[in-house]
């Protein structure tokens, strides 16, 4: 009964519950991808996966509460929000087609629900947050780049493009990101099993 009740749930209109909802779980996961490049070593290839990792329980947690479609593609834009607050407005219109691309991927009933579904449009959201490094230096590179010199240093911003300008650097990026999201909802899927659930918070 509750299954079916959370099905037709997501079928249905948003509320302010699930507006207010979205909110305060997103203010969580911006906190944490704040966080996560001052923990990561080797900030560049590491810091989408293991963001990834931290926020795929808290992720998978508010999208069965809210169960609706454009749950992750609003979770895209005040992401790309939050980094327009810095100065990349580029990184906004990048998460916001990648947010596109992963309602795709969860289109039709209960795809919220679907774990294995879920996890994998989450996933593809994390490789789309390591390219917001790579989508602007092909398409907006000198304004980018002119924004980037503003807060690194001449050393600092060499480093950071040989990541985003190599090939190989890029693919291994995106590979950590996709499996640091994977396995951020499978740690996540285990939480509300365990624990979420059993407390009827979902």
């Amino acid at each position: 009964m509750q299954a079916q009740t959370s099905l037709a749930a997501q079928s249905g209109r948003w509320t302010m519950r699930d507006i207010i909802t979205l909110a305060i779980f997103n203010v969580v996961m911006l906190i944490l991808m704040t966080i996560a490049p001052i923990i990561t070593v080797v900030s560049h290839l590491l810091v989408g996966g293991f963001t990834a990792l931290l926020n795929g329980p808290i992720y998978m947690v508010m999208s069965n509460k809210i169960a609706k479609p454009g749950t992750l593609f609003f979770t895209a834009v005040l992401t790309g929000l939050y980094f327009v607050g810095f100065g990349y407005a580029n990184y906004l219109l990048t998460l916001a087609v990648i947010g596109l691309i992963c309602e795709l991927i969860l289109w039709g009933k209960g795809s919220y629900l679907n774990p294995v579904r879920n996890a994998i449009s989450y996933s593809v959201f994390y490789v789309g947050y390591s390219l917001c490094g790579v989508v602007p230096l092909i398409f907006f590179r000198e304004s980018y780049l002119a924004t980037l010199e503003k807060s690194y240093t001449p050393e600092q911003l060499s480093a950071m493009l040989y990541y985003f300008e190599t090939p190989s650097m890029i693919l291994i990026m995106c590979s950590i990101s996709f499996v640091g999201g994977l396995l951020g909802c499978y740690f996540g899927n285990l939480l509300m099993k365990k624990h979420v659930k059993k407390a009827k918070l979902v």
